[in-house]
């Protein structure tokens, strides 16, 4: 068994970073992992005592419960982005084959980590699994008895994610290079737009379609969740989830860098959920059982029914596929071009 590091970028949320470390403590692997935190410089006056406290509690704090902490202290500002990119440079650089990534906002069930490693172990030379998450949408899915854990497409979320090097390697510089992009026509030909998260579905055709010149703006050409998703679906990979959450997020409140305020919202949707009342697993044990695969797309379904995206929204994006079908992407440009004049 190869115990993977947890690593996780900061700077000032104090309070979710404290209880993030000490939800990490109490997981019954702790002491087989390195934890590696890169607490980033503040840009400002207001980032100062948030991030004084976690250096305090980081100094002063027990943290034997880890194989080893590593906490690195930058001394200029990077932003979110960059700090979660200089960690993973640093498991490149010291020469770790896995790693184990989290926001600062997250809390963990006790047995986060053992399910983690466990997965990393048992799929590292499935070349169909992309990646394992942590985290499992407050759904009511559909298992086979027994089941903990599920293969499927449409849940790429960073909050607690598994991955390999090698594998992330070759995904990242897909979707950096444009290929996840150019290779809309072989997705619809094979049907594996069918399979595509309806979030990632809309986002994915408006950006294929698209005649900006700024298209990182609809997050394809990036290594974001929505991406990711999209690339599951495009190469028909798969991502590890459990039927469980092992994670909680905290970070629906204003406070992050990307997700909003949904505290006091009505809860159907992805961008009207409280995720701070989200039940997670207790269990300090994790044993992987697999659930049928035959469920995976009444699963999909389920998902797509939270995600809340507007019928308007996807009845667009399947005229763009048909378009595609029919006569290619460039010929779907110049429509969405017309269509669209402004946004050209």
């Amino acid at each position: 068994m190869i115990y993977a590091p947890f690593v996780v970028p900061t700077l000032n949320r104090s309070e979710k970073f404290i209880r993030m470390m000490e939800s990490l403590k109490k997981n019954s692997w702790a002491c087989y992992t390195d934890v590696i935190v890169s607490v980033d410089f503040p840009p400002s006056e207001k980032y100062r005592k948030g991030r004084q406290e976690i250096l305090d509690y980081l100094e002063q704090g027990d943290f034997s419960a880890f194989k080893q902490l590593v906490v690195i202290k930058q001394s200029e500002n990077l932003g979110a982005g960059k700090n979660g990119y200089f960690l993973k440079t640093y498991i490149e650089q010291h020469h770790y084959d896995r790693w184990i990534r989290c926001d600062d906002d997250c809390e963990f069930s006790p047995n986060f980590l053992e399910y983690m490693d466990k997965c990393l172990d048992a799929f590292e030379n499935d070349e169909s699994v992309a990646a394992v998450t942590g985290y499992s949408y407050p759904i009511e899915w559909s298992f086979s008895e027994g089941a903990t854990c599920m293969k499927q497409q449409f849940n790429a979320s960073m909050w607690g994610m598994g991955r390999w090097v090698k594998k992330a390697d070759e995904i990242r510089e897909y979707i950096r290079t444009r290929k996840l992009l150019d290779d809309a026509e072989m997705v619809i030909k094979t049907g594996r737009h069918k399979k595509m998260q309806a979030r990632s579905y809309v986002q994915y055709f408006n950006q294929v379609t698209s005649n900006k010149n700024d298209i990182g703006k609809l997050r394809m050409t990036t290594f974001t969740d929505i991406a990711f998703r999209a690339y599951l679906a495009c190469q028909d990979k798969y991502c590890v989830s459990p039927t469980l959450s092992k994670v909680k997020n905290y970070g629906f409140d204003g406070t992050g860098v990307v997700c909003g305020n949904t505290i006091g919202l009505d809860n159907t949707t992805v961008n009207t959920y409280d995720y701070r009342k989200q039940e997670i697993d207790h269990s300090d044990h994790f044993d992987i059982v697999l659930n049928d695969p035959k469920l995976l797309h009444e699963n999909k379904l389920k998902m797509d029914a939270f995600e809340g995206i507007s019928k308007r929204d996807l009845r667009l994006a399947s005229i763009k596929v048909a378009m595609i079908r029919l006569f290619g992407v460039k010929f779907a440009k110049k429509v969405m071009a017309i269509v669209n004049p402004k946004k050209r």
